[in-house]
Order: C-alpha cells, then structure tokens, then sequence
C-alpha cells in the first residue's frame, strides 16, 4: 500500500511502458453501421429497443487502443478477481460488472430465459464447430456448404445490403456478428459458435439472453491475465468489448473528451450519470491519447 491507502501498481510511477503502445481488440465498431444497413425497418427498431440497442449507437465511436494501453498500464492490483482499478488524475476507477452495464445497456443478470444461469465461462467454444451441435436446419438455411463459419465470412456477404437473403436470414447473422464478432470475440477470426445458432430458434428469448454478462467476463479475464511483460511489447490484444473500459473512464471522466470553447454539452457541471452517459454513446466518440494523459498529469 502506498502514503494514499492504495492498493500498488501495475507500474510504479516514473516507470510505466513509454512509446506508442497499443491494446488491441478482435472487434470492428464499423460494421454496426453496416450491418444496421442491412436490416428492415421492423427488426431494426426490435433491435434498438432490446438491450443491444446502445451498442448499436456506438458505429460511430473510434476505439483507442493507446488510450487503452494508458488506462490498463495504471492499474492498481487488486484482489478482485472479476474487477479492474486504474489511477486516473490520482482517483482511482473502478471496472467493475455495474459498470460495465451502464455504459453499455447490456443485460448482465444472472438468468438468460434460454438456459437458465449463465455460468462463470460463459457459452462455451466448442473446437470442432461442428453444426451437430445446433439446430441443423437453422444450421443449413445459414451455412449451408460452409462447415466452419466465421464474423469474417458473415460480414463478405452483408456487402450486399437488404438484396442478400431474406429479412429473417439477415437478422440472424446480424445477432450472431453482434455477439460474436463484437461483444464476445476470442481471436481476429473468431468462428461462429453451433450453440449460438441454437439460439437463434427463439429471437426474443436470444435478445434476453445475458450477453452483457458474457462480454464482461471474457474481458475482465484477458485483461487480468495480461502481465507488465505484455505492456512493455508494442502492441497486446484484450479479448471481448474492451471499448466499454474507454466508455467507463471517459464517463468517469468526460473533460478526456470535452472540446475547448466552453460549448461542448459535456462541460455543464450539472449532469447526471445517465445523462453523461447518454451522451457520450451518442456522440461520435474520438479518444486523443496525448490530450488524455495531459488531462491525467493535470488532476
């Protein structure tokens, strides 16, 4: 514990990693523009009613990974194995599950409606991807002719908008790249799992389905499992939605993006949590990492 009562860094200051370090991600927040493109105007509105419908906002949003790498390298150990602390203008933040929900919309309880509890790993990642596993017709009308489907092969086809398949087709792939592709994601070739296909048999208890909680503990758990050894390399990777951590800090935090000149809506003193939130999400989001840490160093 250092003079403050907190708990010790990651690095101890004057000794972090220096240089344009970068946390990346598996995830494209671009293609939500895209594939919302491809939806009718029904399934579309379904969609941003549901709990993804914040995420959906978020096409617009540039994630930082040198902003990241600065957050995770502030971190402060602590014993919380499914929360993460870092030192931000000398307070600490908190990334904990209730956060991660707020700023996010996502359902992260413990009951999904489909299969009952989600345990601590999630659904899991079957390594044959083997379509025995899931509902062979949902499998078929699909995949059919493709034994190993990934995001990636997902996204070739959404190039052709509303002219590819059927509304129903494409609002199935469109949930599987959300949850896949951008809140779950393992590797930058992520295959489509046969249980989430499953699933699909029933939109509306798949739209219930905890997915917040899922995203949450990949995410927390590849960040906890990254060492100093992987901070000082030019570049890591985070699995899961790292970009809600950069949505976590710049609420904690808004002048990280506040544009000088007195007129920016975040700058009013007054506002609420959900109200910084919401707008934070709706705006187009851009992280400068040099203007971040000046504000940092400032406090």
């Amino acid at each position: 514990m250092d003079e403050l009562g907190l708990p010790s860094r990651l690095f101890e200051f004057g000794f972090k990693p220096y240089g344009r370090k970068r946390a990346n991600s598996y995830f494209n927040l671009r293609w939500l523009d895209l594939i919302k493109k491809a939806l009718e105007d029904d399934p579309l509105e379904m969609l941003n009613a549901s709990q993804f419908g914040r995420v959906l906002q978020m096409g617009g949003h540039t994630f930082s990974v040198m902003f990241l790498h600065y957050l995770l390298s502030q971190q402060l150990l602590t014993e919380k194995e499914l929360e993460l602390w870092w030192l931000f203008v000398g307070k600490p933040i908190r990334y904990a599950i209730q956060d991660f929900a707020l700023v996010t919309g996502l359902n992260c309880g413990d009951s999904g409606g489909i299969e009952g509890e989600v345990n601590e790993k999630g659904i899991g990642r079957g390594k044959g991807g083997s379509k025995g596993k899931a509902s062979n017709s949902i499998w078929d009308d699909l995949f059919l002719g493709e034994e190993k489907p990934t995001v990636a092969w997902i996204m070739d086809r959404f190039v052709k908008g509303k002219q590819y398949k059927d509304p129903l087709t494409r609002l199935r792939f469109l949930l599987l790249v959300l949850v896949d592709g951008i809140l779950c994601p393992t590797c930058g070739i992520t295959k489509i799992r046969p249980k989430m296909v499953s699933m699909l048999g029933n939109i509306d208890k798949f739209l219930k389905y905890p997915w917040g909680r899922e995203s949450f503990l990949l995410t927390v758990r590849s960040a906890k499992a990254r060492t100093p050894i992987h901070y000082v390399q030019e570049t890591m990777v985070i699995q899961g939605f790292s970009h809600g951590m950069v949505l976590v800090a710049v609420s904690a935090c808004p002048s990280i993006i506040v544009k000088a000149g007195g007129c920016d809506p975040l700058a009013d003193s007054s506002l609420v949590s959900s109200e910084i939130i919401r707008r934070i999400v709706e705006r187009k989001l851009t992280v400068n990492p040099v203007t971040a840490k000046s504000v940092d160093e400032l406090g």
